[in-house]
């Protein structure tokens, strides 16, 4: 299962190629990472890093108005600060994300013909594939996460020119991550910040 959406990934991003030719889609890559946490799990702060990374397409809507629908491998999770002699605890949620938003484009050049910022906002859809427990926390069970995530994501870009920029964004869960099967009172909830390089076709 896990070869066949490398495999997807990889078309994908040799359809994108393609697709950046047309005159209101562009393509690009998408390089970075998360610093996520879990509201619930007795562990604070954004400790636990993973990758964000994939690919995306932009359809040019017009008035400085785009629609995106980005495509990315994203581990999410939370881990204990460092302690020493205390062993550090953490869970990895590995998903699959379709993050599908809007975005605000100002700052023109003219001369290259691209904007320098963006304001971005929509919303993120996640499905969940594998789970490492390390929480060592008996009433937290690994098959006990929803496979399914929704939540909203903020955040803007910052283009250095018409093909490099960078992106920072803000993303909150709004449906609950776990279901306890016993008393239904550990319903966990996600949030995490990506920040990520952009190369785009």
């Amino acid at each position: 299962m896990l070869r066949f959406k490398f495999i997807l990934l990889i078309l994908l991003f040799i359809g994108l190629d393609q697709i950046s030719y047309s005159q209101r889609f562009s393509g690009g890559l998408i390089l970075g990472f998360n610093a996520s946490q879990i509201d619930g799990d007795q562990l604070a702060g954004y400790h636990k890093l993973g990758f964000n990374t994939g690919v995306g397409i932009s359809y040019d809507l017009k008035n400085n108005w785009l629609l995106n629908v980005d495509f990315l491998f994203s581990q999410r999770g939370s881990r204990s600060r460092y302690i020493e002699s205390v062993p550090v605890r953490s869970l990895t949620l590995n998903y699959i994300e379709l993050p599908v938003y809007a975005s605000y484009q100002d700052w023109y050049i003219k001369d290259e013909n691209y904007h320098k910022i963006q304001g971005i906002a929509g919303l993120s859809f996640g499905r969940l594939f594998s789970v490492k427990n390390g929480l060592d926390d008996p009433d937290i069970g690994g098959e006990n996460f929803l496979k399914n995530d929704i939540g909203f994501l903020l955040g803007a870009k910052f283009f250095f020119n018409k093909h490099w920029g960078i992106n920072g964004r803000y993303t909150r869960s709004i449906l609950r991550m776990y279901k306890d099967p016993n008393d239904g009172t550990k319903s966990l909830l996600g949030y995490f910040l990506n920040f990520g390089l952009i190369y785009k076709f």
